[in-house]
């Protein structure tokens, strides 16, 4: 069990500013989780680089995003895709050790900024008009999954190439948030799990996951009422553009880091 003081000492030893801003990005990455189903990883882990060192920011999104696709479930579940589910979570369960692998002799950055612009060039495409007319099949569906565990391996993106897929493809948009939320909930334990075994959690991790808890919740519950009121083209512009901020974000992070 957590003390009071375990939770509230890492708080209180931040300046206001650098909590403001903490609050602001926590706030913000809650609510678009909540509308689109993706991108509170790749928000928290770009905002809070500024104010927490990055293994503790990538930790304390893990624990986030665990709590927020376990709120959001329950009224995502009846739109889930189970069979395009399925076929991810085999492809994922292949490809995260695959990923990690490659992590081991490559450096985060690079392979943060091949899979940004991989991102950013299939999202300018799908924007374009362009759409996927292929076969959607169990192997399909499994090879994306191995793609995506790979990316999650490498650098913590493994949601953007399915969300690109998906969004190239006549998927409704409710099906596509519902499959995302219970894919990202899988993915989360298992890299937190991983992380686990690294020994990288920790009490401060764990104290800030429990103080943002209120924030993100009320962010996830303004994102699901926004989500209710927008009508599938708008989700589908808002999730491309979202695609496209955060692989430009991730490429000028990734260039940075490398310079």
């Amino acid at each position: 069990m957590f003390e009071l003081d375990q939770i509230l000492n890492p708080i209180t030893a931040l300046p206001a500013a650098e909590l403001a801003l903490a609050t602001v990005v926590l706030l913000t990455a809650a609510i678009i989780r909540g509308l689109t189903g993706f991108g509170f990883s790749a928000i928290v882990v770009s905002g809070l680089s500024w104010v927490l060192p990055p293994a503790q920011t990538v930790i304390l999104a893990l624990f986030l995003e665990i709590s927020a696709s376990i709120h959001l479930l329950p009224s995502a579940w009846k739109n889930i895709d189970w069979l395009l589910l399925g076929a991810l979570a085999v492809g994922i369960g292949v490809g995260t050790p695959m990923g990690i692998a490659l992590l081991a002799w490559m450096a985060p950055e690079a392979g943060q900024l091949v899979i940004s612009c991989l991102v950013l060039g299939f999202a300018l495409l799908i924007l374009k008009g362009v759409s996927y007319q292929g076969p959607r099949n169990f192997s399909v569906h499994g090879g994306l999954g191995v793609v995506s565990g790979i990316c999650n391996g490498t650098a913590a993106l493994g949601g953007l190439p399915i969300v690109t897929f998906l969004l190239s493809t006549d998927t409704r948009a409710v099906t596509t948030r519902a499959t995302l939320i219970a894919a990202f909930l899988g993915t989360d334990i298992y890299a937190l799990s991983l992380a686990g075994g690294h020994g990288l959690l920790n009490t401060t991790v764990s104290g800030y996951a429990l103080a943002s808890l209120p924030v993100v919740i009320i962010g996830i519950t303004l994102g699901q009422r926004l989500f209710k009121v927008a009508s599938p083209d708008l989700f589908k512009t808002l999730a491309l553009i979202l695609l496209l901020g955060l692989s430009v974000i991730g490429i000028i992070r990734s260039l940075v880091l490398m310079l």
